[in-house]
């Protein structure tokens, strides 16, 4: 992404000459000591400054500004253990978090019961699901931040600009009320269809590329001795973790959009659909009947919880195929390999070509949830400022791969490699939650960059990361975003108040149903239709409807 070019200035301190560069420069700190290790050091003996300058507003500030930002806490460390990364931050910017931490399964009541009892809130939040954009704004318990983007966020104009989906997250009264977390990496190893490739080399098969095939091949998992363990018919062709939703994968190949945008999308026209009733979903259904009846899906998918027994199930020999993110495959393969299965390989496959389409569904390059600046802060220009920052070239390394010299080094050609602080944790933790306990990609918005995707696979073997690669590259086109639609006005989110939550949780039950065939799709579609309208289909699509116009104006 092009950042605008600032001017350098050179300055002199203690005797060390030191870079600083303005706010949304390119270039990077100048290190004393480009060796170091570990984490405490290189927080303690950085010898360079990092000065940031955004038309009135100069890194680091001259005075200290203190913000509250209530967020959801990390999954592996908290944010309020003062994490090295931030710690870094705050001697750049001289800007003092305090943390206002919750569980993120208790932050949305949280959020919602302080936002409700009309007092002080902290100066940034995250913005839970529930709590309706455009009704804080008209309350006027957040502020716009339209005005204090244009005059101090350059990198954040040039984020518009590089991801056209933000502007979907405009007020219906034309206000800028949060700044979100954007994607580069969105496209980058999406959620995939993984297959033993040692299986389908056991029994000659090839790679498969439709919706025929994948069943061919499946049927040969469940017919023959597909693990080699002299034994047919102890397999599970093809397996999923969590629920019934986890199944409406398949239905990419059918052109809805069930999985992440959960069935709410606009057909050619730009008339926003509910999928879920439509007759390529009973075609759907009825394929994924006979799948189930047919002992190609897992009989146990509807009790799975989670991806822990599914990946449990694959670890022990039993999965021929599943969906995962790719990134998983070298735990997946270790895991294997420590139960004794030699020559276990997994691949990641691009979409399977279906009656209607070819495509995939990508979590999108814009999160759901921004933050937003409430009428308590009193220095919202800083808050914007600090995004900024964050959204810098400087800044999105910082929160994406960590401190140069700490958690990673860049090779003469400019690539990424982690360090043995990453890569070989002592804890025993992944990469990404090394990361994540160091503090990055917590907090406040930013890019995730694709450099952080790139680097996490030099730790993987050549054959490996090419085949990442390539999946990655050869999916792109048939990848669609998530959905994003713009905020809700107050009048719309009265109309359809309480409606999604039911919709949602009939929707998820009939799936199983269809599926195992304690309903009969012929026999009951029309009254399940009818029972989704009346739960409030048609009141909701009126207010996508709605929001999609604004958006595609």
């Amino acid at each position: 992404m092009k950042r605008r070019e600032w001017k350098r200035i050179l300055s002199c301190a203690s005797a060390a000459v030191m870079m600083i560069s303005v706010l949304g420069g390119c270039g990077k700190q100048a290190k004393d000591n480009e060796t170091q290790t570990s984490p405490e050091t290189a927080v303690e003996e950085s010898a360079a400054s990092s000065e940031t300058v955004s038309q009135e507003i100069t890194f680091p500030l001259k005075e200290q500004v203190e913000l509250t930002i209530a967020t959801e806490d990390g999954t592996v460390a908290s944010l309020a253990n003062n994490l090295p990364l931030w710690e870094e931050i705050e001697k750049r910017t001289n800007i003092k978090i305090n943390w206002d931490v919750t569980a993120p399964a208790q932050y949305v009541e949280v959020m919602k019961l302080r936002v409700s009892a009309g007092g002080e809130l902290p100066d940034v939040m995250l913005l839970p699901n529930g709590i309706n954009l455009g009704e804080l704004g008209s309350e006027g318990r957040i502020v716009p931040l339209e005005g204090y983007i244009e005059t101090y966020g350059d990198n954040i104009k040039a984020m518009y600009e590089e991801f056209p989906h933000v502007k979907s997250l405009t007020s219906a009264d034309g206000h800028i009320y949060s700044i979100n977390t954007v994607s580069e990496n969105a496209y980058f190893m999406p959620y995939s269809f993984v297959v033993r490739k040692d299986w389908l080399d056991r029994l000659g098969l090839e790679e498969p590329e439709t919706i025929e095939e994948w069943v061919k091949v499946l049927e040969a998992f469940r017919d023959e001795d597909a693990d080699g363990d002299g034994n047919k018919g102890n397999e599970i062709p093809f397996s999923v973790g969590g629920h019934a939703w986890y199944t409406t994968f398949w239905a990419h190949a059918w052109d809805l959009h069930l999985f992440y945008s959960d069935g709410w999308y606009p057909d050619e026209n730009g008339k926003m659909q509910y999928e879920f009733i439509s007759d390529k979903a009973k075609e759907f259904y009825t394929w994924l009947n006979k799948f189930y009846e047919d002992g190609l899906l897992d009989p146990e998918f509807l009790t799975m919880g989670d991806e822990t027994k599914l990946f449990e199930k694959v670890s022990r020999n039993e999965v021929g195929a599943f969906l995962a993110y790719p990134s998983t495959i070298p735990q997946l393969e270790a895991a294997l390999a420590a139960n004794g299965v030699e020559g276990a390989k997994l691949v990641p496959l691009v979409p399977p070509k279906g009656p209607y389409a070819q495509m995939t569904e990508i979590l999108g390059d814009v999160t759901v949830n921004g933050y937003v600046v409430t009428e308590s802060c009193k220095n919202p220009e800083v808050v914007v400022a600090l995004i900024d920052y964050l959204m810098s070239d400087e800044g999105k390394e910082l929160m994406n791969i960590g401190i140069e010299g700490v958690t990673y080094t860049r090779e003469a050609d400019g690539t990424v490699r982690f360090t043995e602080y990453v890569t070989a944790n002592p804890d025993g933790l992944a990469p990404a939650e090394v990361l994540s306990a160091f503090g990055c990609q917590l907090g406040l918005p930013y890019i995730m960059s694709t450099e952080r995707g790139e680097a996490m696979l030099f730790e993987y073997p050549d054959d490996m990361r090419e085949r990442f690669v390539e999946v990655s590259e050869k999916t792109r086109p048939f990848a669609h975003p998530t959905l994003i639609l713009p905020p809700a006005t107050e009048e719309e989110s009265s109309l359809i108040s309480g409606l999604m939550g039911d919709l949602a949780t009939y929707v998820w039950e009939m799936t199983g149903k269809f599926t195992v065939g304690t309903a009969d799709i012929d026999a009951e579609w029309d009254n399940y239709v009818s029972y989704l309208r009346g739960l409030g289909v048609d009141q909701i699509l009126e207010v996508k409807q709605a929001q999609y116009d604004r958006l595609a104006k």
